[in-house]
Order: structure tokens, then sequence, then C-alpha cells
């Protein structure tokens, strides 16, 4: 590394004593002199040259004008530091100094201190005058090698920028002077209200590793605390910290601009050499050079910081505007949010107005939460985790599954996962915890056992790895074998839960992954019960809670709970001056205090966000829309099929028609010429018989095949006869395939009802068909379908019912939507219950559903039996 350029120095004065005693004074330092011997001379040589730094004679005048020179110095355009020398004379007296003046005495350590002051970095705020009372001793009577020491680390201070170099140098210089075993420099954690090693030189590593000092009742706190120093001898082995005594000590404030901003001290720890008043002087010097250091190197650190951030956000915008697919802009998002705010939590929510809803869209984890903070899985409610830790197997548990506890259904509902696959953690024969597995989509199989014994391995791991590490040590040799298990089982996200010593419950420990949810069914946290937070996302102001916050409303509460985290930053997302929904940024690792600096860095990535998920949302709703419009037009050309196909069966009954009515008529006459007692008699009967239920058959299927008109005039209906009529035609077909099929109709005539003909079998015909699609292949399957007077609201009843899976929550309300089908592509148009509906409403009439996954579905069809007010 080469040497610094050396520091050019201007000397002004006619008494050559004076020069000579700065030229000597600065024979061992890397310094360049040139000299000026006239008031003229100086102001021209400084004008023309680049120095930093000038001495010049206080007492020297313009023989012309009678001005100070070193005033005249002073003002000149260059703005360079002036030292005023005063030997044994003193310094005309009422003189307004300006701010870049000092006055020092021309002895060697007055030269030496007052250029090492002014060759500290300068700060507009404070006068050189100040800066150089602060670090003068009360009698100029340090030794030169002392003064050189302190002048060698001012020059080396002002040549350096970075934090951790400059209180290296600092320690160092404090242990030389004071011939300490030990140096350090403590600042403030105002989050903890502690104070933590930052610079130190003889002490253990492992000792410094958690080398923290409380501010209250220590003696380092109470220097920071009261801004004096503190001087301890020889009175016997001194507490630092706990478990860690001292033979003397000696800590000074480092001050700067009237505030205590760190603590410099020096201890021996098992020398017997003490420390003295001079000790405390030379240390009380430095840490007035060590402040405007360190002030400097935060300024050029927060430079540097905000270069950073500017160069995070940029970076943040081009991946969160990389995608126009809401499925990779969302998690992208996410991701990002994290990183900018450094966060490991982050969440976007949606802000439905209608249901008074906040949903999850996505959310992104990263978290390892200190022991006990995460959130608690209890094996009493968690029927899968209990299973797997008795046993010792794997448990895969889906949402959609038959056997599911209901405890179970809501957890998965409340996570947004359809499907959770949990895998015990044992060390020996002893349980450790359980790793879970989520899935947002039901995967078609659960990862096979070779896989799962490996995330066995692999989640042990990890467990060996969190109780080995510090909270402070955990990163990336953590998560990367957790990383790595998502990628083997296709996971969206992973929880690590580990055992409390007592095994009544696990805590979560660790999570991972991100979570999609374009589509219901999403996580979501209901307003309603949350007018506070309604009113605080109305606002549009940011929202920053913590665990420790002493005023907590019950929505904040909701919110920290929710996330399981111990502080959380929420900002609103806008759209075209809309609050639309939250940003959510949370931290579990402690109760943290998000700075206007993090909310401004989160205000901008989220801006950046908003108008990111605009146009992913634009893209993704034309993409939605070509699809609905393929799908509508697939639906309508098998909506052409089976017209087609309604037409051919009218066209085949028509044909059959003839045949079968010489058939009957036949048979009819045979009977008339056989006698009862015939051998035939009875065959003729069932060719008879026969022939008649072919025809009705017939009948009804010209009856339901032809178009219906809507300017066709409604007529009288009886709505049993039309139950009957399309019972008969599909009875034969739901029997095959082991359905049941019973009838509840009143054996006395139900009013009649107005409709156009045909109308109402379509509903009967649709509702049946529906139960028995729904009922192949289920043990003790059965449909029926019942009718009743309803004299009080004056309407016709009728109820179609089935035993079988019911209809899942998430659809129900989608159900009599046009086009919406649960078939497979082309075993279902999706126009059969909207069709249902449309016929009941145009009639007066309506059609409700009641249904409980695994007991079954009711449909109520309700028909009124007036028409203007008449009764028929």
């Amino acid at each position: 590394m080469s040497e610094p350029n050396p520091k050019r120095i201007l000397v002004v004065s006619g008494d050559y004593e004076i020069t000579q005693q700065v030229r000597q004074s600065l024979s061992s330092s890397s310094v360049a002199l040139q000299t000026a011997y006239s008031h003229s001379d100086g102001l021209y040589t400084l004008e023309t040259g680049e120095f930093d730094a000038v001495f010049v004679d206080a007492l020297m005048l313009d023989w012309r004008t009678g001005q100070s020179t070193f005033l005249a110095l002073a003002n000149s355009k260059q703005n360079v530091p002036v030292i005023a020398l005063a030997a044994a004379r003193k310094v005309p007296a009422n003189q307004e100094f300006p701010a870049n003046v000092m006055v020092s005495p021309s002895s060697e350590s007055g030269i030496l201190r007052s250029l090492a002051v002014a060759l500290q970095p300068a700060n507009g705020s404070v006068p050189l005058s100040e800066r150089y009372e602060q670090v003068k001793p009360a009698n100029d009577s340090l030794w030169p090698d002392e003064v050189q020491t302190l002048f060698d680390l001012s020059k080396s201070l002002s040549e350096v920028l970075e934090l951790s170099e400059v209180l290296n140098r600092v320690v160092e210089a404090a242990r030389s002077l004071t011939d300490a075993e030990e140096g350090m420099i403590l600042l403030p954690d105002d989050e903890l209200g502690e104070l933590y090693l930052r610079a130190k030189v003889g002490i253990d590593v492992e000792v410094a590793r958690n080398f923290r000092i409380k501010t209250q009742d220590t003696l380092a706190g109470r220097v920071f605390g009261t801004g004096q120093p503190v001087l301890i001898g020889s009175q016997g082995p001194q507490k630092v910290k706990t478990e860690y005594l001292v033979n003397a000590l000696l800590y000074v404030p480092i001050i700067y601009e009237g505030k205590c901003i760190g603590v410099l001290g020096v201890n021996n720890k098992s020398s017997d050499h003490t420390f003295n008043e001079r000790h405390q002087d030379l240390l009380k010097n430095l840490a007035s050079f060590a402040a405007i250091a360190i002030e400097n190197a935060g300024i050029h650190e927060e430079a540097l910081q905000r270069t950073r951030e500017l160069q995070v956000l940029v970076e943040a915008s081009r991946v969160v505007n990389s995608s126009l697919s809401l499925d990779k802009t969302l998690p992208n998002i996410c991701e990002q949010l994290m990183r900018v705010v450094n966060v490991n939590l982050s969440e976007i929510l949606e802000w439905n107005r209608e249901t008074n809803q906040l949903r999850t869209l996505a959310r992104s984890f990263r978290t390892i939460w200190t022991a006990g903070y995460g959130p608690s899985i209890s094996p009493t409610n968690r029927l899968s985790v209990r299973q797997s830790l008795e046993h010792n197997r794997p448990v895969g548990l889906l949402r959609s599954g038959e056997t599911i506890a209901a405890v179970e259904a809501e957890y998965l509902d409340q996570v947004g996962a359809q499907a959770v696959q949990v895998v015990p953690i044992t060390g020996g024969d002893q349980p450790l915890g359980a790793v879970q597995l989520f899935y947002i989509q039901p995967p078609t199989k659960f990862p096979d056992p070779e896989v799962l014994q490996r995330v066995q391995h692999m989640a042990l791991e990890v467990v060996l790895a969190l109780s080995n590490q510090g909270t402070q040590g955990r990163g990336q040799t953590v998560f990367r074998p957790v990383e790595e298990i998502i990628r083997l089982t296709q996971a969206d996200w992973c929880e690590l839960a580990l055992l409390k010593p007592d095994k009544s419950a696990l805590n979560v420990t660790l999570v991972l992954g991100k979570g999609v949810w374009l589509e219901p069914p999403q996580p979501s946290l209901e307003l309603s019960r949350y007018p506070d937070l309604i009113e605080a996302i109305e606002s549009q102001a940011p929202i920053t809670k913590h665990s420790d916050s002493k005023i907590m409303t019950p929505g904040m509460r909701a919110l920290l709970d929710t996330m399981s985290n111990r502080s959380i930053l929420a900002l609103p997302l806008i759209q075209r001056g809309q609050t639309h929904g939250l940003v959510l940024f949370a931290d579990s690792r402690r109760g943290r205090v998000f700075s206007e600096r993090d909310i401004d860095m989160g205000r901008a990535i989220v801006g950046q966000a908003a108008t990111a998920l605009e146009n992913a949302g634009l893209v993704h709703d034309l993409e939605r829309s070509f699809a609905d419009l393929k799908d509508a037009q697939g639906r309508l050309v098998q909506t052409a099929r089976l017209s087609a196909m309604g037409e051919l069966a009218a066209a085949v009954a028509h044909q059959i028609n003839n045949p079968l009515t010489t058939i009957m008529v036949d048979s009819e006459m045979m009977l008339m010429d056989e006698p009862p007692d015939s051998r035939n008699y009875r065959s003729l009967q069932a060719i008879n018989r026969a022939g008649k239920r072919s025809a009705g058959v017939a009948r009804r299927l010209l009856a339901i095949a032809r178009p219906n008109d809507p300017q066709s005039p409604p007529e009288r209906i009886d709505v049993v006869d039309t139950i009957e009529g399309v019972v008969s035609l599909v009875k034969a077909h739901i029997e095959r395939d082991r359905i049941q099929i019973s009838t509840q109709l009143p054996e006395q005539p139900l009013p009649t009802v107005w409709a156009v003909p045909g109308q109402l079998d379509d509903i009967w015909l649709n509702l049946l068909l529906n139960a028995h699609d729904a009922l192949i292949g289920r043990e003790g399957a059965q449909l029926g379908i019942r009718a009743a007077y309803q004299q009080r609201d004056e309407q016709v009843e009728v109820e179609v019912w089935d035993n079988g899976p019911g209809i899942p929550a998430k659809i129900i309300d989608e159900i009599f939507k046009p086009f919406f089908t649960t078939k497979p592509i082309g075993e279902g148009t999706g126009l059969g219950l909207h069709i249902c509906r449309q016929t009941a409403e145009r009639v007066g009439g309506s059609i409700s559903v009641k249904s409980k996954p695994g007991e079954g579905t009711q449909f109520l069809v309700r028909l009124p039996v007036k028409r203007g007010g008449i009764e028929l």
C-alpha cells in the first residue's frame, strides 16, 4: 500500500524564531512546509497554492492598513484552517475570530496538537477554536512522544472514512498511550438499552462475542449516562460485566456536540499497573479526536448506505417489473420487499370492501424465531401432528378428504393450504419435533417414502444447526437444507417446529417459502370486528407496531397475532389514489421500531409494486377474458351438439311411434279375440304393456326435446305429472348405476302452476341427472324427489335430494352461474343449474340449495300457484 501524499502546510511569519519552531516541531511528521515572510507574500502564496493548514504569527499586521494577517488569511476564498501562533506575547484583544481560526501556543506540543485538530475533517457546526479547546489539556504538559502519537493518529484518522478502521485505530492508540492490556470502544444499542463492544484490542474473541453492558448500574453505563470519566486504580477486582473482572480500568465518554455517543475504555485484567490522571487526560484528548472521526465516518457510511439503498431500489424495481404474469409478479414483489426493508416476512393483502375482508394475495417467508417466540402447535387439536409423532411416520392430509377433522380443516383454511404433509423429526428414539410441508394446490400424490426419509435427515441437520448457532449467527447455512426440502417435495412452504421441554406442544422455529392465492379460498382477516383497523387503512397512513407497544388497539393486536411476529410495518397499497389493500412487513427477531428511513424505503418499493400489480392485473384479466371466450365458444359448440342430439332423439322417437302404434293396436285386437284363459293371453298383455311404456317414453322424449318458445303463452301445468314423466324417463338410467331413487308425491292433486309446457321438465331432469352424477360409485347411494303444497305461502315446493359428497363451501355461491362446472371437459356444459334458476324465476318462483360436505345436498324449488293475483 503506497504512502499517502504529505500534508502541505504554509507558515507565514516575519519572526524567524516562530518559523524555526514550527519547522522543528514538525520535523518528524510527513508534512511539506512552505514559508512566507510578509503579509502580502502570505496572501499571494495562499491564493496561488493549495494548502491543508496555515500557521501564522498572531501579531503580524499589514504595515499599510494595519489589518491582522491571520484574519486576512482566514477570510480568503480558500477557507483553510488558520492557526495563529502566540509565543510569550498575547493576541490582540476584542477580536471576533472566524470559524476556521484557532489560537495556539507556539510550543512544540501546542503546534502538534493544533495541527492535529486542523487536519480533522471539518464540521461546519463547530468552530475550529472550540474544537481546539475540547482537546486542550488543563496544562500544556504532554510529553513529546504522546503529542506525536495524538498527531499521527489525528492525521491517520483524517485519511480513513471506514468506521471499523477508525475505531480500531483509536483503541490501538488508547492502549499504546496508557500501556493497558485491553482497549475497547462501546457504542449504544438504543433498542436494547445496552452498550455493545464495537472495537477491541487485547480482549479474547469468545469474550468479545457476547460482550454487552447494560446502561444501568454499570461503570461504563454511568460514564455513558453522565458524560463523566471513571478512573479506578488499585481498589481490588472491579466488575466490568457479569463474570468479567479487571484490576484497573479507565473509561472516558466520547462526546460530540454535547452528546455522549459512546465510551472509550482501557482495562488491566492481570497486570498490577494502574491508571492515573495523566492517562485520563490522554484518553479524553483521544476521545475528542475519536468523536469527530466517528461522526465523519458515520456521515460517510450513511452516504454509502443511501447509495446501496438506491442500488437495491433500482434492482428491486427491475425484478418487480420483469414479468406481467401475476403468479410470478406477486412472489417477486414479496421477496424484494423483504430485501429492501430487511425483514423476514412480507405479505400483500387485498382489501375487499364488499365482504370487508383483508385477503392474502401473496406471502413470502424467511423466518427464524427465537426459542419460545414462534407460533404454538397443540397436538391435541392437530390430530395429524399427534399421529405423526406418536407413530414416528409421515402423515399426509388433504383438505378435501372425507375423514378430515373439522379443526384440521379450519387450520388449513386459516393458513390457505389445501394439503399438508407432517414429517416427524427424531433423535435416536426420542421425538424432537416435526416438519410441516404445505401445498396451496392439492398434490396428485404426496412424496414417496425415500424422499421423506431424506427430508427427516435434512430436518435433523437444521435442528442441530439451530441449536449450535447463536441468534445472530443464523443464516444461509440453516436455510439451504430447507430450500432443498422444498425442492424435493414440491411444497409451497415448509415449517419446522420443535417440541417444548414438557412435550405439551410444539413451537414453530423456522418457516421458509412463499405462497400465491389468485383465486379463493384465501387466508383472510375479517375487518368487521376491527373498526380501528379500517380507519387506519382508510387514512392511508403507515401502521407500525411491535409486541412491546404499550398502546395496542384490538385491530392492531389481531394483525400482529395473524403475522405471528414481534413487530410489523403495514403500508397502504394505493392505486390511482384509492387504497386497494395493505403491504405487511414483519420482523420475528426483535420488537423492532421501524425508522422513517425504513418506511420511506418501503413506500418506494410499494409504489413500484402497486404499478406492477396494476399492469399484471390488466394482463391477467385480459388473459382470463380470452380464456373465458375460448371456453364459451367450446361450450356453445357442445350446446349445439346437444341440441342436435335432442333433434335426433326427437326424430328417432317420432320414427318409432308408428311401429309402436301398430304393436299396441294389433295386440289389443288379438286380445279381444283371445280367451282370457288362453296360453297366449298373458303374452299379448305383456306385449301391449311394453308397447304402451315405449310409446310413453317416446312421447316424453319428444316433449323434452321440443324447443321452448319464450313467446309461448303459459298454461296450467300439473307439477306432479311433469315429475312423474321425467322420473319414468331417467329411472332405469339411474338404477343401472346401483343408485336407489325414491319419490314422495301426494295422492291428491296439487294446485296447478302457470308455466310454458316443457320448462318445468327441464328443472327436474337437470337436478336428477346432477344428483345421479354425484352418486356414481358410492356405497348406499340414494336420491329422491318430493312435492308438497304450502298453503300458507301458496306455493308448490319440490325438493330434490341426495346423500352424496355435498358441494364444497368455496364454490356453492358459483354453481348457478352460466358455464360453471366441476365436470371434466366434454362431460358438462355448466348451463344446467343456470337454466334451472332462469326457468324457476320466469314463472315467479325460486331455487335454493343447502349442502354439507359428506352429508349430501338438497335443492328446493318453490313455484307460486297464482298468476296476476288470481288463484288457479
